[in-house]
């Protein structure tokens, strides 16, 4: 169930904590997906050029009935049926100056009550005090099919956590980058009722460790999915097994083996690859 960043904001103010969760899990065994593995050397590479490329979808709000009138002796002026959609642009580069409303969080996986999710001061920070819980915030308001995706991520806990970056993300699946804080990382893909498979795996020497900034950015293009650390083109691998759609794209931060986990996100920027 999606949950509404702004009201993670109103109950730290009046609870102190908020958290939520959905679980997914792997049961069954499939053929290992056709996946080819683009080897290269890490290089220092620029952020990819915007190109006009396969445009993102807006997704459709629901409309919101009006709010009763109270009786007064002056007709009352008519009500519009729907609420205007608030501006919304497919790209752009979320610095949580506020709590945006057009963000919403999960707990994929985990225990819910010890995953908190808060913004204050243009930072979006992850707090997690169990192990093996995994929470992700996703932008509503479009969908993408090809698509550039950064954020800078500040390690406040121990070295033992995960940062995420997820692109194509439906009810059909997603593709998702883990970078470990230990200088680990993986690619997945997950599909619903076969979970996760893995698409590569590896280290990075261009992964900060300990209680440091890194800059982590994927790209979704075609089959193609690409992974960045610290402006460095760290792999590229290619999925032709499964054919996913468009979908939302989010970040997250995920406790192993050890706890408390604190992580600051600086700023998301969604952009075309």
């Amino acid at each position: 169930m999606k949950r509404k960043l702004f009201i993670t904001l109103i109950l730290i103010i009046a609870l102190g904590s908020l958290s939520s969760c959905f679980k997914m899990t792997s049961t069954k065994d499939t053929p290992e997906p056709a996946v080819t593995v683009i080897y290269v050397t890490a290089t220092n590479m620029p952020v990819p050029e915007n190109n006009v490329g396969v445009q993102p979808t807006r997704v459709k709000a629901t409309a919101v009935p009006p709010t009763a009138i109270p009786p007064t002796a002056i007709p009352p002026t008519p009500v519009p049926t729907t609420i205007p959609e608030p501006e919304s642009v497919p790209y752009y580069t979320e610095e949580f100056n506020e709590v945006p409303d057009n963000w919403y969080y999960d707990v994929l996986s985990g225990n819910e009550d010890k995953a908190d999710i808060t913004v204050n001061k243009g930072v979006l920070t992850f707090d997690i005090n169990d192990y093996h819980t995994y929470a992700y915030v996703f932008y509503e308001d479009w969908t993408y099919e090809d698509v550039y995706l950064e954020t800078s991520a500040k390690n406040r806990g121990y070295n033992n956590n995960m940062t995420s970056l997820v692109c194509r993300y439906s009810d059909e699946g997603f593709y998702e980058v883990n970078i470990k804080n230990d200088g680990m990382y993986d690619m997945y893909v997950y599909t619903p009722g076969y979970g996760y498979k893995r698409l590569y795996n590896g280290g990075s020497l261009h992964i900060k460790t300990g209680q440091q900034s890194n800059v982590f950015a994927m790209t979704c293009i075609g089959d193609e999915i690409n992974l960045y650390v610290n402006g460095y083109l760290e792999r590229s691998v290619t999925d032709t097994y499964h054919d996913l759609p468009e979908g939302q794209v989010g970040v997250g931060v995920s406790s192993l083996g050890t706890i408390p986990i604190k992580v600051d996100i600086d700023y998301v920027t969604i952009s075309t690859p």
